[in-house]
């Protein structure tokens, strides 16, 4: 089994593509409109939802343009490996990202919040 993508929504397109093409270096590949056929069967919503796909090195995100937001807490995350944390959090800081840094023992982890408040 292998996985084909994740599906996450974002609250503004043009926050998406600031995030996810400017900041993480993601391609655009796809923009969908999902009908409203479709997004009833599948997610129980009455609207036409646009979803931009996006694809970095083998990874493949579903972004849905949507004001709605899962209720906190949210556990929901994916994580990425990258060659340097540092370059990482510096463009963060650059681009209005909130890193989030969390330490147990000797275990540091790092989350980076889009502008959606998802976690990677």
């Amino acid at each position: 089994m292998q996985l084909n993508h994740v599906g996450i929504i974002n609250k503004s397109e043009e926050q998406a593509v600031k995030f996810y093409q400017d900041f993480l270096g993601f391609k655009i590949t796809r923009e969908i409109i999902l009908p409203l056929e479709l997004t009833e069967q599948l997610f129980s919503v009455s609207k036409e939802i646009k979803v931009l796909v996006v694809e970095n090195e083998g990874i493949k995100i579903e972004v849905f343009i949507s004001d709605f937001q899962p209720e906190n807490p949210n556990f929901t995350h994916f994580a990425i490996m990258v060659d340097s944390l540092a370059e990482l959090t510096e463009k963060a800081i650059r681009f209005d990202a909130e890193v989030i840094i969390g330490k147990h023992k000797d275990k540091t982890v790092y989350f980076l919040k889009d502008f959606s408040d998802n976690l990677i």
